[in-house]
């Protein structure tokens, strides 16, 4: 296998046309692919630069570059239309493992090396999907896997190398920070645990910054921290002290007040009912219970573990499966520096894509059933 050497982490700037797959589409349609494009092309580029920077790497020496990402993300990145992506059927234009040349991929000579774009399964769950389950083995395993991806669209596969089950659920940004009064991305400042004890809390933030807001992590510490103590209940109502101001988390250099609002807890509450009946919806169309299940995958780019007991808190993921539980932070990059260094991980990659079946949670019953359980915030029984 390869080694990390230096990792490079950015904000996207595409977040100017909107915060999530969809509003990048629209953006993308109403004509300005070609911004979000070259607005992708550029922030990879500096990323690329930084990291031949810092390591004093000579551009001919690198001779290949993978890419892993989301459908929509693999779409602008090569100026295909989304046009299909957003409506039924959500056809995309080209999700096959694709090689092509650096300039054609990023509009520049800085190196010279093939580019890969790893398969995607289908519009909803990408690359970034297949290569999360390559860095774990479940499509080659004879033991059940689950991978859980907390980004907007709560991806998941649950499989081994007989069969595979993705899908995705529309759990919004609550776990990256979005939508969130004071949510932030994992940045320096980011408050990403929390504790509260005598109705104060005590937080802890990437970096140990001054807090600037909530990461995904903390928002799920803080949800947990505030149900323990009894402030908000099981129906997601926050306590009367704090149901109008929200409740106060931090202060910011300035001496804002950080606060966790009743909206705040709204946002928690649907994100991990569409993640956890997801989980449920996948568990009853493969015909297993949580017996047969041997690992638990978390994977998200948090910037900072997600705590699994925290998570079993909230009723993000069954009890029961606790113990099977690792969170894994970014599965995707993981899944992409497996394959650069293996000579067989283009069947290895293609061969996942293909054996995945989408299963399809918009119109299914029993979908709609454990979302409205899972709404709650109980201790499973």
């Amino acid at each position: 296998g390869g080694a990390v050497i230096d990792t490079y982490s950015t904000i996207n700037r595409q977040r100017s046309f909107g915060a999530d797959v969809i509003s990048r589409m629209q953006a993308s349609n109403e004509g300005n692919g070609p911004a979000l494009r070259k607005s992708i092309q550029e922030d990879l580029l500096a990323g690329i630069k930084a990291l031949l920077d810092r390591n004093e790497l000579k551009q001919e020496n690198i001779t290949r570059v993978a890419i892993a990402g989301n459908t929509t993300m693999g779409h602008l990145l090569l100026g295909f239309s989304c046009r299909t992506l957003g409506v039924v059927p959500f056809t995309p234009v080209d999700i096959s493992l694709m090689k092509l040349p650096f300039s054609e991929v990023f509009g520049s000579d800085l190196l010279a090396a093939e580019v890969v774009m790893l398969p995607g399964v289908t519009t909803y769950v990408g690359a970034d999907i297949t290569a999360g389950m390559y860095a774990y083995d479940i499509a080659s395993s004879e033991r059940i896997s689950f991978l859980i991806d907390l980004g907007t669209n709560g991806e998941m596969a649950l499989g081994n190398k007989d069969k595979l089950l993705v899908t995705s659920t529309a759990a919004g940004p609550a776990f990256e920070g979005g939508n969130i009064t004071w949510g932030c991305g994992s940045i320096r400042g980011a408050i990403c645990a929390a504790e509260i004890r005598n109705e104060k809390a005590q937080v802890k933030t990437i970096g140990d910054g001054t807090p600037v807001g909530i990461c995904g992590t903390g928002v799920v510490e803080i949800t947990d921290a505030l149900l323990r103590e009894e402030l908000l209940d099981e129906t997601g109502v926050l306590d009367d002290d704090y149901f109008d101001d929200g409740f106060p988390v931090a202060e910011t250099a300035g001496g804002e007040t950080i606060v966790f609002t009743q909206k705040d807890v709204r946002e928690v509450q649907l994100a991990k009912a569409a993640v956890r009946a997801g989980l449920e919806t996948l568990l009853l169309r493969y015909g297993i219970t949580y017996d047969d299940v041997a690992h638990v995958y978390l994977a998200g780019g948090f910037g900072y573990r997600m705590d699994k007991k925290k998570a079993v808190g909230i009723g993000l993921l069954p009890a029961a499966l606790e113990d099977r539980i690792e969170a894994v932070g970014n599965s995707s990059l993981r899944g992409v520096i497996r394959y650069l260094a293996d000579p067989e991980g283009d069947d290895a990659v293609t061969g996942i894509a293909a054996k995945a079946e989408e299963v399809s949670l918009s119109a299914d019953k029993a979908f709609n059933e454990f979302y409205m359980d899972a709404m709650m915030f109980e201790e499973d029984s």
